[in-house]
């Protein structure tokens, strides 16, 4: 399939080139699923490498084509996601590649194109029965019996209401809207309407889109504020809810919903504050919402309750997959290296040690070395990790196993080490008391890749010597996105939604999880 190219951008102008010439890239370097040459690489288990819109195109169409070794029609459950993790070193070289050539880089597949190439590696659905067999069968077939049908019902009793029902008529936006409107309504009442939306927007994603109306973002915004530990709590695990569709969650930011969630995250009810980080962390993912989580105070909270050691391991993983992605907007870039004790806390996480659940603190590792490696790309980010120890805290997790050599957490500790050397003379003074160079290099002489270039890169800037090609457009992903981050992009899990499991809920926050 032939690679296509998009245009070039208006700051890289194309050079002049002869009409005979061409470049093959390497077969590495081309999406198995598309056959195109990948503009955002990424890995997934048992290893293989995918441009992204590909494999999440798979996943949502629940096929797996023969390039893919791992089953997507089969998706891990909630409790453990297929993660796609950037392939730094593919993106680099291939964006080398094209410059190279003097070729455009690779534009990303939109989601719909993703999907119609995989629609065309799909097989073509089984022949349909004639109309009038169809029909037949139909009229031969007996109802189910009213057991099986679809029902919600609110927790303190009443009548069975078929699901269906209240869609068609709109009447269940109206129920909750009553019981929270009634007269002499209190705690109780409005406990009731928020079961009824927790519930009712837990499985149904049709649902979960119709219910997501100003009035109701509205009415949730004093629930979240309520002291009622019940009423707060299932408004804000009706809000994660609420916001798992893409389309809900730049609506749910502009209803001004983020003002209550943040007050929730500081002094709410500690499982409403676990279910307040996954509604923000969701938010998050959303481009247009960052910027205004940041300015609304999310930051201080979500670096709180990601440093807290008694708070459960989910909460604090998405207070700071949160806070990472807070960290990608440009204007949330001081505040976040502003933020009192910040770089205290995420050294303290990154070099936390918990031999009981070693899975969990590594997991909390990774997150935090990303947003470090984020803050090391920008100048007020780089000076408050040299005024926080950072310099000595990245050497140590790399000499004692924490980044082990090759991992992920290595490349994103080089990153942050890398970044700090910019255009610092104190940089150089603290490399060398941190032992620096020790560290970096066997990173320096071993194999190629985006880590080795980075830490022959710090290692003549700490020596003085400039670099005969600059690397600042070039971080762990490859190249500076638009905001200046380092780190384009963490975690994003694919996945069918969880199977039902009655009318019971989730105690934790996580923004994948329905409530």
């Amino acid at each position: 399939m032939a690679t296509a190219w998009p245009r070039w951008r208006p700051s890289s102008p194309p050079p002049p080139m002869s009409s005979s010439f061409t470049a093959d890239p390497p077969a590495e370097f081309l999406c198995p699923i598309s056959g195109t040459l990948m503009a955002d690489p990424v890995v997934v288990p048992p290893g293989q490498t995918f441009e992204r819109a590909c494999i999440q195109a798979c996943a949502a169409l629940a096929f797996s084509p023969p390039a893919v070794a791992a089953d997507l029609s089969a998706l891990p459950s909630a409790s453990s996601p297929l993660v796609l993790v950037p392939n730094v070193a593919l993106r680099t070289a291939i964006l080398n590649w094209c410059d190279r050539h003097s070729l455009p880089y690779p534009a990303p597949l939109s989601p719909d194109t993703a999907r119609d190439v995989v629609r065309r590696l799909m097989p073509p659905p089984p022949p349909q029965q004639p109309r009038h067999e169809q029909r037949s069968q139909v009229l031969s077939q007996k109802p189910p019996p009213a057991a099986f049908s679809v029902l919600t019902r609110n927790h303190y009793g009443g009548d069975f209401v078929p699901q269906e029902t209240r869609q068609a008529d709109g009447s269940l936006e109206e129920e909750i809207m009553a019981k929270i409107r009634a007269d002499g309504a209190g705690p109780a009442e409005q406990e009731v309407a928020m079961v009824l939306l927790r519930k009712a927007t837990r499985e149904n994603k049709e649902l979960r889109t119709q219910l997501c109306t100003q009035r109701l973002l509205a009415a949730l915004r004093p629930m979240l504020l309520s002291g009622d530990a019940g009423v707060q709590v299932n408004s804000a695990a009706a809000l994660v809810n609420l916001s798992l569709e893409a389309e809900n969650k730049v609506r749910i930011v502009r209803s001004g919903v983020v003002s209550p969630l943040v007050e929730v995250l500081r002094s709410g009810h500690p499982e409403a504050r676990d279910h307040a980080a996954g509604a923000i962390y969701s938010l998050a993912l959303e481009d247009e919402n960052r910027a205004a989580i940041g300015v609304l105070g999310a930051i201080p909270p979500l670096l709180e309750l990601f440093a807290s050691a008694g708070a459960e391991y989910l909460a604090r993983r998405e207070a700071g997959l949160a806070l990472y992605h807070v960290s990608l907007s440009g204007m949330n870039h001081s505040k976040i290296a502003r933020t009192p004790g910040v770089v205290r806390t995420l050294l303290g996480t990154a070099e936390a040690r918990d031999r009981a659940k070693e899975a969990d603190a590594a997991a909390l590792r990774r997150i935090a070395v990303m947003i470090l490696a984020n803050l090391a790309g920008y100048p007020d980010g780089r000076t408050a990790l040299m005024e926080g120890g950072a310099v000595a805290a990245v050497v140590r997790l790399m000499s004692n196993g924490s980044a082990a050599p090759g991992s992920a957490e290595e490349e994103y500790c080089i990153s942050a080490l890398y970044g700090m050397s910019r255009g610092s003379l104190r940089f150089c003074s603290l490399a060398r008391a941190a032992g620096v160079e020790a560290a970096l290099t066997p990173v320096a002489e071993g194999a190629g890749g985006v880590g080795r270039d980075m830490a022959r890169r710090t290692l003549r800037a700490m020596r003085g010597e400039d670099d005969e090609v600059a690397i600042t457009s070039t971080g762990l992903l490859g190249r500076h996105w638009d905001d200046g981050s380092v780190v384009s992009e963490g975690f994003v899990s694919i996945r069918r939604p969880p199977p039902h499991h009655g009318n019971h809920a989730g105690t934790s926050g996580s923004n994948t999880t329905q409530f």
